[in-house]
Formats: C-alpha cells, sequence, structure tokens
C-alpha cells in the first residue's frame, strides 16, 4: 500500500531533495517527483496522481504557502495531504501552515525517525480517506447497498456480456409511493427505518447472484442475470410487489405502501445504462397508472419522446401567443338568443394548423403550464369582453364563461391574476363566469372556497362544469358558491328516448333550481334533445344544434344577425 504511493518532493536546493527521496527509498517508496519551484511542482500535481506532497516553505518566485494555497482551492488538488518542510522555527509559520490546510509540519535539519513516521502516517491516513470516499461513492449511507454510480457500473458489465455472449438480464425499478409521506409524518428517522426495512426485504427475495441497489430517495433497481425467459423477471416482480405491500411497523406506527416496478430486458437492446434506467423509470410511471408492474416496450419511448416534444412546443406557443379563444354560443331555450359564449383554448400551430385542446390541455396540466395557459385565457376573455361591451352597450349583457384548472386554484397569485385581467380592460360589471369542475371543488376545497368568495366579490359567477361526470358530493353544491350548473352531455344524449337520463336531468335541474341556480345543458345535438331540455324548464343550451365553437370575428357577427 504505502511502497505503491506516489510522491512529490519540492524544494529548490538539490541536496535536500536527494535528502528526502532517500528517506522515502529506505521505507520502499519508489515512485517519486521531483519539483525544484514552486510552479513546477503546480504543473506536475496537474498531470500526474500524487498521493503526498513534501513541500519546502521558502522557494523563490511562488513559494510552498501559494502552491498549497493554490491546491487547496483545486477540488482535484484538495484532498492530497501536504508535509510542509522548512528551516524557520518559529510559531507563526507553523500555524500559517496549519490554517492553510497542511497536513503536517517538519523542521530542516531532518530527523530521520520522524520524518518517516510523519511520511507513514499521512499515507495511511490518506489511503483510509481513499478507502472512505470510494465507499461512499459507491455505496449508500442509510442502507449501506451500492448506489446508482455502482449500480451503472454494473449494468456496463452486464451489457458487454450480453453483446458478446447474449447472456440475458433484466432490470427492475422498484418505486416506493408512500416513502414522502412517512418523511412528513415521522421525521428523517421514521423515513430512514422504513427505507432500511423495505431494502432489507428486496435483499431477501432477490436471487443470490444478483444485484440490489439503492437509486435514490424512494427508488430502489436490481440486475437480475443469466435468465432463461422474460417470465422469471415477472415472476421476481410479482413477489415484490406482493412482499413490499405487506404492512410494515415503523415507530409504533403500521405503515403500508405501496409500489410502482418497472421492467427491461437486455433483448431490447441496448447500448448504455442510462437509456435501461430511463427505460425502467418509464415502465415504472406507467405501472403507476395501471397498478402491479409493467414490462417496458418501445411504444412507451416513444410517447416519452413525444411528451418532451409537445411541452417544449407549448412553451414556444405561449411566448410566440400561437394559442387562440374560440367562443362556442350559449342560447336561451325561450327565446333562442345568445346570452354569452364559452371560452374555448385552440392551438394555431406554424406547421400542424388547428391543434385540439384534447391533444395538448392534459399535458399543460401535468407540467403546470396550465398556469401561464390559464392566465392568458383570463387574460384574453377579459379584453373580449370589454369589446363586445362597448359594440353592444350597457342593454345587452354577453357573458363569457372562461374554464379554470384545479392547479390555476392552488396558486397563491390567482386572485390577482385575475385582477389584472380585469384591471387592464377596465372589465367592473359582471361579464364572466368561471367555469370549473367538481375536481377543482374536492381537491383542497377550504382554500377553493375562500378563492370562490372572493371572486364572487369582483360580481364573478361561478359554474360547476361537466356535472355529473366526477365524483363531487351533493353537499357541495351548498357549500360552494355556485351560480350555474352545466350538465354534462353525457346525460344529454338521447335524453328524449333514454327514461333514466331523462330523469336524472330532471332531478338535477330541479335541484339547482331549489337551490337558486341556474342550468346549461351541453352538447345538445337533435331538435328533439332541445325540446325535451325546454320542457324540463333547463334555461339554457349549448351544442352543435346552436352552434359549435367560432373564431371571434364570427362570433361577433352572430351577435349582429
Amino acid at each position: 500500500m504505502m511502497t505503491d504511493a506516489k510522491v512529490l518532493v519540492v524544494d529548490d536546493i538539490e541536496i535536500n531533495r536527494f535528502i528526502l527521496v532517500s528517506h522515502l527509498n529506505m521505507q520502499g517508496i519508489h515512485n517519486i517527483f521531483q519539483a525544484e519551484n514552486g510552479r513546477e511542482a503546480l504543473e506536475k500535481l496537474s498531470t500526474s496522481k500524487i498521493d503526498l506532497v513534501l513541500l519546502d516553505v521558502m522557494m523563490p518566485e511562488v513559494d510552498g504557502y501559494e502552491v498549497l494555497e493554490r491546491m487547496k482551492d483545486d477540488e482535484n488538488l484538495r484532498n492530497i495531504p501536504v508535509i510542509m518542510i522548512t528551516a524557520v522555527d518559529d510559531m507563526d509559520s507553523t500555524v500559517k501552515c496549519i490554517e492553510l490546510g497542511a497536513e503536517d509540519y517538519l523542521l530542516k535539519p531532518f530527523n530521520a525517525v520522524l520524518l518517516r513516521a510523519r511520511i507513514g502516517a499521512c499515507l495511511e491516513k490518506k489511503h483510509l480517506q481513499d478507502v472512505e470516499r470510494e465507499y461512499i461513492r459507491f455505496n449508500d449511507f442509510t442502507t449501506g447497498l451500492p448506489n446508482r454510480n455502482f449500480f451503472l457500473k454494473r449494468l456496463s458489465d452486464e451489457l458487454l456480456r450480453w453483446q458478446r455472449h447474449q447472456s440475458l438480464f433484466s432490470v427492475f425499478l422498484i418505486r416506493l409511493n408512500n416513502y414522502r409521506k412517512i418523511l412528513d409524518s415521522l421525521g428523517q428517522k421514521g423515513g430512514d427505518e422504513f427505507i432500511v426495512a423495505q431494502g432489507k426485504r428486496l435483499n431477501d427475495l432477490r436471487p443470490p447472484s444478483s444485484l440490489l441497489a439503492r437509486l435514490g430517495h424512494n427508488e430502489f433497481a436490481i440486475v437480475l442475470n443469466d435468465i432463461d425467459h422474460v417470465a422469471d423477471g415477472s415472476v421476481l416482480a410479482q413477489q415484490i410487489h406482493q412482499k413490499l405491500g405487506e404492512p410494515l411497523k415503523i415507530k409504533g406506527h403500521d405503515i403500508s405502501d405501496s409500489v410502482d416496478i418497472g421492467l427491461a430486458f437486455s433483448s431490447t437492446g441496448y447500448d448504455s445504462p442510462e437509456d435501461i434506467l430511463r427505460d425502467v423509470g418509464l415502465a415504472a410511471s406507467k405501472a403507476g397508472q395501471s397498478g402491479r408492474y409493467q414490462i417496458f416496450d418501445a411504444v412507451m419511448h416513444k410517447k416519452a419522446m413525444r411528451r418532451l416534444d409537445l411541452e417544449t412546443e407549448i412553451k414556444l406557443a405561449l411566448a410566440e401567443r400561437q394559442f387562440r379563444l374560440f367562443y362556442q354560443p350559449i342560447v336561451a331555450l325561450a327565446t333562442g338568443e345568445i346570452i354569452g359564449f364559452e371560452a374555448l383554448i385552440r392551438w394555431q400551430h406554424p406547421d400542424k394548423g388547428m391543434v385540439p385542446p384534447g391533444d395538448f390541455i392534459s399535458l399543460a396540466e401535468e407540467t403546470r403550464l396550465i398556469v401561464p395557459m390559464g392566465s392568458w385565457v383570463l387574460e384574453e376573455a377579459c379584453r373580449q369582453a370589454a369589446e363586445w361591451k362597448a359594440l353592444l352597450g350597457n342593454e345587452r349583457r354577453i357573458i363569457i364563461g372562461v374554464n379554470v384548472s384545479a392547479r390555476q386554484l392552488k396558486e397563491e397569485n390567482f386572485l390577482d391574476t385575475l385582477n389584472i385581467a380585469l384591471d387592464k380592460v377596465q372589465l367592473k360589471d359582471s361579464r364572466l363566469k368561471l367555469e370549473l369542475t367538481e375536481t377543482a371543488l374536492i381537491d383542497n376545497p377550504d382554500q377553493v372556497n375562500h378563492v370562490l368568495n372572493e371572486v364572487q366579490k369582483l360580481d364573478i359567477k361561478i359554474a360547476l362544469d361537466d356535472f355529473g361526470t366526477g365524483y363531487c358530493s351533493l353537499s357541495y353544491l351548498n357549500r360552494f358558491p355556485i351560480n350555474t350548473l352545466k350538465i354534462d352531455q353525457s346525460f344529454v344524449r338521447q335524453i328524449e328516448t333514454q327514461q333514466k337520463k331523462y330523469k336524472i336531468v330532471q332531478s338535477t335541474i330541479d335541484l339547482a333550481h331549489k337551490l337558486g341556480m341556474d342550468v346549461i345543458a351541453e352538447g345538445v345535438e337533435t331538435d328533439k334533445e332541445s325540446e325535451a331540455l325546454r320542457k324540463m324548464n333547463c334555461e339554457y343550451c349549448q351544442g352543435w344544434l346552436f352552434h359549435a365553437a367560432l373564431p371571434v370575428e364570427d362570433a361577433t357577427k352572430l351577435l349582429f344577425q
């Protein structure tokens, strides 16, 4: 160990270097580099892997202090131990060396026993530090298992074996879904205890020849090598899913967990370990949607790449104002008069033409792009409402319905965003109606209730969209300040011939009226549906029977027909 060490001797006096080299040789150290000044020392340090530096303090041009300072400022050199050597025996020099980070300090002329002892101690300490750094580099501190670095190294070896000998192997990514909740409730100590316990379960399940590693805070991975069939991986995945779902006793609490497991096989054909981890991560995310475990296939990667491209395109579309609002008329059943519009976003893509919202809204929700997108919709709808007000005067009030997502309502500055949009166009009277889904009410109901009450103070109405399709309790209709119920089109279809639908819609309309709400039926496509709704005393309708969503120019013309 010590005899393999590489030592750099730095002194401007040749005889001093000779004496130090001789002592090193007597200790069995022969990998010795020499430098006669500080500049040469720094050059050798930058080009050679050095284990110890014996550094003279007093040298012309660049002295030992400056060399030491530069070493400690360089992340590649700062861990190399330095023994400072000087002919000056004073406390200030000693203190300065220690403050600059020297490992030890020796006086000339050299005491041979002391010199060898300190060189040996420094090299031994360096070896132990290197071992510790190597352990930290390749092992997880909490579980003691191999970490991501080691796992990637092992995967590289397995890929080489596969490419040379076609030895089939599989890779598992196991994601623990409740780890964050456990941290929040039981603290770091409880979280660590949970991770260690689940790691032990995995270790007990895996075959001895496989490798288990902890990749991140809630993720483990297994490489299962030399398997005969794809089914071998599926069997282990089922066992893991069952075992890790069993309750654990953590700090006196029974803790249950759910896991998402992604699998990939070498037979897919990989060039790098990072690609395998990418794909098992995609499969694990897919498993989270369907439960149990998921085996990766190429379609997943294509979808993921498409989503990544789409996210980038949406950001660009927001920056370049490629989005447009179309307006679908809302008609009073009693008179046939247009009383308002629902603002519906469309994407005027420069290459793909008009992109329907179904192709981008869900991704915008997932990536929080719905927030800047929603802010733009609010601003544009307010601007249009003000423009129609100027054209029509105060005698005819056209209300624009704007869809607001649950994520938008969670934003602390949502009310500020709304007020800014109104103030920009001086829209003070009620020309706006916010349309929310049932999901938006269920998610953090206290906060939503506060926001909606503040919205109503601005003389803005609230509509509950797609009523009947979510999981909203009927008590929510009384709890929240809702002015309008919008009955989902799935209940309106063929309402005149399906008695069950007819009764549901009639009951909904009656309930809304008793609670002081008006009703809009969505997706009305036939005269028979319209007539049935009119007989039920439904006030308003929208749908293709009246008009599809229109560009703003056509919607404006429609108001004057």
